[in-house]
């Protein structure tokens, strides 16, 4: 797959037979990312950011909605659609260097365990192949078992 074809969205059906739109992130998206946060447990949050980060500025979802796709990209998982569209899932990049990029992933806890944080990861993964990037890096939480777990499982 091509880039610009994994930047189309996609409709996704999650184990329990929910649906989610994967897209990429857009700059419209900064109010959804504040609001997502919102409904984040403070230790989803504290795994995240790997320290207690209770609100998200306006201008931290500024930056982190405002992307060019290439040097930076982001994948969200939403439900509804117009004034009623959330967020529910963000996966990132951000390079390091030309070939080499760092990731994050977070999925609402309500959304956790239903297959979202691998789709999102899977397609993050794609796209960032498709930019020509051969190596991924992470910081984790060493007492993240869920995502350590997640890690090894995908044989990353």
């Amino acid at each position: 797959m091509t880039a610009d074809s994994l930047r189309e969205p996609v409709t996704l059906t999650l184990s329990d037979g929910s649906a989610v739109c994967l897209r990429p992130i857009r700059p419209d998206d900064a109010e959804r990312l504040q609001v997502f946060h919102t409904r984040l447990s403070p230790n989803s949050i504290y795994l995240r950011w790997l320290a207690a980060h209770p609100v998200l500025s306006a201008e931290e979802a500024r930056q982190l909605s405002d992307l060019d796709y290439v040097t930076r990209m982001a994948f969200v998982a939403t439900t509804g659609a117009g004034e009623t569209e959330q967020i529910v899932g963000v996966a990132r990049y951000g390079l390091i260097r030309p070939d080499e990029a760092e990731s994050a992933v977070i999925v609402e806890d309500a959304y956790q365990s239903r297959g979202l944080g691998w789709a999102l990861l899977g397609r993050l993964m794609r796209y960032s192949r498709a930019m020509g990037v051969t190596t991924w890096v992470a910081e984790i939480n060493a007492g993240n078992a869920r995502m350590l777990r997640f890690i090894e499982r995908g044989g990353l």
